[in-house]
């Protein structure tokens, strides 16, 4: 594997998962994908000239130099969806990143595994609920994954580790930042016990445009997404709905009627997704698909 050639292949500023993957699926490599020509990249559909030159310039104008020394410094490592180590369950998504960064490691158990975020302005219910279930599910051998952002997801994070138990952070920015910067010890706890994965170079800033490819990639992971707690245009609506288009299980936490923060939660219900009162009730609804991982593995 050509480290160099996959990151100058994964720093096309367009962000097209799947004109780069429609490239890796024609042409095998990005090393032989930089050394050809325009001409022979837009014989693949959905590559257009300028995004073919784009990509052809990319070895002299992004700075490899840079970016090798922060992979080095954070003791990150990369791999590209050809790897062995690239998680199953996220490359069988529609589009999945063609190339992910990550911190600390990622292991095969992994794969059982559920995403749970909610509202960054949780309540003190939210709080109680996010304990009770992510408890549970993280003593039974589930990896929690969730996005490090303010609220129901850091909550996700510390209760898993404090009940011993796996998480896996998904970042909207690159490995070289925390984000949100207070979540600093919450990350180093992440790393002793989990991993912490973006598919942004390392410098990258959490830009707002991100954070919807995040929460793909959240969903991707994940057997199903939990929602705990959201408000009518929380973004956590947008993992649940990028879990549905992926055919993954979607759970919501019943909230007041009253309670601006549980509206999505109830719409959720009211449009389909299953009502959870307990952990019982989502690896319940998960046993089929559980017990046959385990009979595979």
């Amino acid at each position: 594997m050509c480290m160099d050639a996959w990151i100058f292949f994964n720093s096309h500023p367009e962000r097209d998962r799947r004109a780069l993957n429609a490239l890796i699926k024609a042409f095998g490599s990005p090393e032989t994908i930089l050394g050809l020509s325009v001409k022979d990249l837009t014989r693949v559909p959905r590559i257009t000239p300028q995004f073919a030159k784009i990509l052809l310039a990319q070895p002299e104008n992004f700075d490899i130099k840079k970016e090798k020394e922060l992979i080095s410094r954070y003791q990150a490592h990369i791999l590209p969806i050809t790897h062995p180590q690239y998680p199953r369950l996220l490359k069988s998504i529609a589009a999945p990143p063609p190339l992910i960064y990550a911190r600390g490691n990622l292991f095969p158990e992994d794969r059982f595994s559920l995403a749970v975020v909610g509202s960054r302005r949780n309540s003190g219910y939210g709080i109680k609920t996010c304990r009770k279930i992510v408890d549970k599910l993280a003593k039974s051998g589930i990896t929690i994954v969730s996005g490090m952002a303010r609220g129901i997801d850091t909550l996700a994070h510390e209760f898993a580790l404090s009940s011993g138990g796996r998480t896996i952070a998904v970042l909207g920015n690159g490995l070289a930042f925390c984000y949100p910067p207070e979540n600093k010890n919450l990350m180093h706890h992440i790393l002793e016990n989990g991993a912490i994965i973006s598919e942004y170079a390392m410098n990258t800033s959490p830009l707002r445009k991100n954070f919807p490819e995040r929460n793909g990639i959240i969903a991707g992971l994940s057997l199903g997404v939990l929602v705990v707690e959201a408000a009518e245009r929380s973004g956590s609506l947008i993992t649940a709905r990028a879990a549905l288009e992926e055919n993954r299980c979607v759970y919501a936490v019943p909230g007041d009627i009253f309670k601006k923060t549980c509206e999505g939660t109830n719409e959720l219900i009211r449009q389909g997704a299953h009502p959870v009162r307990s952990a019982d009730d989502i690896l319940e609804d998960l046993s089929y698909i559980l017990t046959g991982m385990i009979k595979e593995s």
